[in-house]
């Protein structure tokens, strides 16, 4: 599951009595499904063991864990797994979210399942797109900073390289690009020797034949862009990373729609970089993002905060994120807050944990919950960056 804000979301909005969250890290590609196994079959126990702190009866208990059991006993499942596993278990579902980065382990029982380590995988592992072009290939990724996978494009109708795209009179003539006849669903993937297309080769890169050999390149691109539209949507609209040599991402960026395009580039050309290449290389464009859109809220936080838009007190955060006025919420890595918030009143009550906490809640993961389910960001920040205490909440009013 390639996990989105939109997932989470969904989760969430749904009804739930009792919902055990676990988080436990995996190894990938374990040649020993018991070495998975056996961390979750530890965090099971740990599950019973606070669900009977709770006062469920044993009938009830063995019914809401069942599914949990169950995987004990799916060596495939085990076998395949990535560096950590989500799992969200309540009366009526369950959820297994495989993780490409290591959760801290914890194990949960409450009323709403917990989402902050979620949440931390999701934002600083932000997805991006990655588009590698060249004139003889296109591929499509999606990558966070620790994973990299291709996404399969082979329904889409679009050209998989300049000669494919070569290949239809429409696209002979250098007016064909402002032709709308030229636009998505004109390409074939075929690739079948011989035929007009063959007469690029003509192409020496000087005084007309040059112009025209752009106009061609533009005109594939085009095709590719608009093509690629609609598996971008499916994929959430990502920021868009280019893997392309100059010329090629010159041309792109010029007649490119897709609002989400980035200004930087891995330069060189893609057709000799294997997927952990490409990966390697956008990793610092990805930390240096991830780093400008904290660097950017945080500025906010603090603009807003002279206006009375911001604050980092939390009981007006927690009343915020309910009532659905937080725009950003801003949460320390690692924060737990323990209490209550009462609906009523709008009073939030700090507590201390003591044996089972089915009467507190983590205020921390309530403000995320609350902030998410009101279409709002949460950006879960490490310790030494994060100055304006447990958690910052910029205000829509």
């Amino acid at each position: 599951m390639h996990l989105t804000r939109e997932d989470v979301r969904a989760f969430l909005i749904k009804d739930h009595s009792t919902v055990v969250s676990i988080y436990i890290s995996t190894e990938p590609k374990a040649y020993q499904s018991e070495r998975n196994s056996l961390r979750f079959r530890s965090a099971l126990d740990d599950t019973t063991k606070q669900l009977e702190k709770l006062g469920l009866r044993r009938p009830d208990i063995c019914s809401l864990v069942s599914p949990l059991r169950d995987l004990l006993d799916d060596e495939q499942f085990w076998l395949h797994q990535e560096h950590g596993l989500a799992l969200f278990c309540s009366d009526s579902t369950l959820e297994t979210i495989r993780l490409p980065f290591a959760p801290a382990e914890s194990v949960r029982v409450a009323d709403a399942p917990y989402i902050v380590p979620l949440l931390e995988g999701l934002e600083t592992g932000e997805r991006h797109a990655l588009l590698a072009v060249s004139r003889n290939a296109v591929r499509l990724f999606t990558c966070t900073r620790d994973a990299i996978e291709e996404i399969d494009t082979g329904d889409l109708r679009m050209p998989r390289s300049l000669s494919d795209s070569m290949r239809y009179d429409d696209l002979q003539k250098p007016e064909s690009l402002n032709d709308p006849t030229t636009g998505t669903g004109r390409a074939s993937s075929g690739t079948a020797p011989g035929g007009r297309g063959d007469r690029r080769h003509g192409f020496h890169g000087h005084g007309e034949s040059e112009v025209q050999e752009k106009t061609y390149v533009a005109a594939y691109l085009h095709q590719v862009d608009a093509a690629l539209h609609t598996r971008l949507q499916h994929l959430g609209s990502p920021p868009l990373i280019l893997a392309a040599v100059d010329y090629v991402s010159a041309i792109y960026r010029g007649v490119s729609k897709y609002r989400a395009l980035t200004t930087e580039t891995i330069e060189g050309n893609p057709d000799v970089m294997r997927a952990e290449e490409l990966h390697q290389r956008a990793r610092p464009i990805l930390e240096a993002r991830w780093r400008a859109k904290v660097a950017e809220a945080r500025s906010r936080f603090h603009e807003r905060a002279a206006h009375g838009l911001a604050t980092s007190k939390l009981p007006e955060v927690i009343d915020a994120a309910d009532a659905g006025r937080v725009d950003t919420l801003l949460v320390k890595k690692g924060a737990s807050v323990w209490g209550r918030f009462d609906l009523s009143s709008r009073e939030v009550t700090l507590a201390e944990p003591t044996g089972a906490k089915s009467e507190l809640n983590d205020l921390m993961d309530l403000a995320a919950r609350r902030t998410l389910t009101n279409h709002g960001t949460v950006l879960i920040l490490d310790a030494d960056t994060m100055t304006e205490g447990d958690a910052g909440a910029i205000l829509r009013y």
